[in-house]
Parts: C-alpha cells; sequence; structure tokens
C-alpha cells in the first residue's frame, strides 16, 4: 500500500533511495490515459473516449502511480477523487498540452483546408436566418468542412456536449451550475423580442387592454413568453393564460405560421418577424419602453484542443449576421 502525509514511510525498513523522478521514463500514453481519466471523471467514461477497454486503462492507471510511486487519485463510494499529487499532475499536463497544441498550430500551415465533420447542437427556437447566414459562409470557404446539425433542449445538448457526441451547443443560457468548470460559454449575440400579429388581427385598442383582445399563440405552459414581455413593458403586469389559444412547445416556424394565419399575436424573434413585416403580413406591437432581449450562447469543452475544422465553425458563428 502506497504512504500518504498521515502515515509517512519507515525510514529504517527502506533497502535503498527512493526512486528518481524522471519525465524521460515515463510513458506519455499513459500519462495522456490519466488526465483523460481526471477529466471524464471516471475509468469507464475514459476507456469509451480513448476507444480502449475498461481493464486496459485501469492497467495502464496503475502502471503510471507505480512508476511515479504516488496515488493520483482516492476511491470516494463510486467516485475517484484526484489525490493532491494527481491534482498537481492535472494541471501541469493540461499545461503541457495546451503549449503543444498552440506550438503544432504555429508549425502547421495556415493556408491548409479545413477538412473533416463538425457537430453543433441547437435549440428549437434558434433564428434560422442566423443559423442559416453561419453556415453559408463556414461552408462556402471551406469545401472539406461538414456539418451535422443536432437539435434538443438546454440540458440534452449539454449532456451531449460533455459526453463528447457534439462540438458546440447553442443556447439562451450560459453552461448550468453542474458543468462550471467544464464548459466555457461565449455570448455571442443579443436577440430582440417582439410582438407580433398579422395585420388582420391589429389591435383596436392601445396599452394592456388592447393586448388584452387578442388571442394569443405560445410557446411552453411552465414559462410562457407573452408573460416575459408583457412584464418587461407593462411594470410587471400579467396577460390571462386563458388568452393562450395554442401552445406549440420549441417551435418557432410554427408559432411564425400560425401568427402569419392570424391565429393570434405571438412574442417572436426581432429577424424573424423582420421579412414578414416589410412584407406588410405582420405587424409589431409597441411595448413600453426598450426592447425584451435574449443572450444568445455558444457553450463548449473547456481545454478541449479544438480541431481547424472546429475553429473554423467557431469563427462563422462569432461573426455578426450579414445584412
Amino acid at each position: 500500500m502506497k504512504s500518504n502525509d498521515l502515515d509517512p514511510p519507515d525510514e529504517s525498513s527502506r533497502v535503498g533511495p527512493p526512486p528518481e523522478l524522471d519525465a524521460t521514463r515515463v510513458d506519455l500514453n499513459k500519462l495522456r490515459t490519466f488526465f483523460v481519466i481526471a477529466e471524464r471523471g471516471g475509468v469507464s467514461a475514459a476507456a469509451a473516449d480513448l476507444a480502449l477497454t475498461r481493464s486496459a486503462v485501469s492497467h495502464s492507471l496503475s502502471s503510471l502511480e507505480d512508476s511515479l510511486g504516488v496515488t493520483l487519485f482516492h476511491r470516494v463510494g463510486r467516485r475517484l477523487v484526484l489525490s493532491r499529487e494527481g491534482a498537481r499532475l492535472r494541471r501541469a499536463y493540461a499545461e503541457a498540452e495546451r503549449r503543444i497544441g498552440h506550438a503544432l498550430d504555429e508549425i502547421g500551415d495556415e493556408t491548409r483546408e479545413v477538412r473533416g465533420r463538425v457537430r453543433l447542437g441547437v435549440y428549437p427556437g434558434f433564428s434560422r436566418f442566423r443559423l442559416a447566414g453561419a453556415l453559408e459562409r463556414f461552408l462556402r470557404e471551406h469545401a472539406g468542412a461538414r456539418c451535422r446539425l443536432v437539435q434538443g433542449s438546454r440540458s440534452e445538448l449539454l449532456q451531449g456536449l460533455l459526453e463528447g457526441r457534439i462540438d458546440f451547443a447553442l443556447s439562451l443560457l450560459p453552461g448550468a451550475p453542474a458543468t462550471a468548470g467544464r464548459v466555457r460559454s461565449t455570448q455571442l449575440f443579443e436577440q430582440a423580442l417582439v410582438l407580433a400579429v398579422a395585420k388582420s388581427r391589429r389591435r383596436s385598442g392601445r396599452g394592456l387592454e388592447g393586448l388584452a383582445a387578442l388571442p394569443l399563440v405560445d410557446y411552453f405552459r411552465n414559462d410562457p413568453l407573452i408573460d416575459r414581455w408583457v412584464a418587461h413593458h407593462y411594470q410587471g403586469r400579467r396577460l390571462a393564460r386563458s388568452d393562450v389559444r395554442v401552445w406549440v412547445g420549441g417551435a418557432t416556424d410554427l408559432a411564425l405560421e400560425l401568427t402569419c394565419r392570424g391565429v393570434g399575436a405571438c412574442v417572436l424573434p426581432a429577424d424573424l418577424v423582420e421579412p414578414y413585416r416589410r412584407r406588410g403580413e405582420l405587424v409589431v406591437i409597441r411595448g413600453c419602453g426598450s426592447p425584451l432581449l435574449d443572450g444568445i450562447w455558444l457553450n463548449e469543452l473547456s481545454g478541449a484542443r479544438a480541431r481547424p475544422v472546429q475553429t473554423a465553425l467557431r469563427e462563422a458563428l462569432l461573426q455578426p449576421a450579414e445584412a
């Protein structure tokens, strides 16, 4: 059994001096395996990432601990928790991998063709105009690139990100508290939310009383967007939920279509409404004060070295929308 700080070794029983640690004699593959175990939080998850058997990963970790003469993880229940030495080694390895990655990027030809597949998670209500514009720029500039879109809720996309099934996740919110330190969130832009109605449904009255006479289309019963819009513009007041004629879940395109057909007024992203407003099909109902804004976030794994195709898509998503 390896000694620890609470149980120092018996110096009188030591046959010779402790072996000196020499980085040139440490198997870098075993260091990488250790790092993946630390990042993924367990042997099984690391084995899946590395495409190895669980026993091979366990053997690699045990061999590394033996060669270093320290315990890198403590088992707490069914979890592996980094020891003090393990945490130090994890930080050092992460920094070394980061610096090597930068060096490889500098050595590589900056004009090399971007190729390969990138996987982007999208929540159902994300603006199709914004997304289509970013993908069009990305694919136009990189003929060898391919993109696969995955739709899901915020929690589903975050889980897919953590499990390595997608490379990026678009969300109305940054990463959840449970993913702190593992997910990096970057705000892409803010979108204005407007209340739109078909021209034929234009209200006759003004203010909140005029709104109360309109039927509504909304998304989720547990968090109606009309509540946020009205509260923002009318000092926290609300409309009766009985005025909502259709609940469409996350189907923004369906909400837009129903609004155009005169089923009811609906809160929608301004960029979706604008083409229909210009054609005179929809009217935007003005509230009081500044527009209601939603932040749109790009979530990705922290510390992961991005492939060129991932970097290219990220840059396309971060570019302002073309007029």
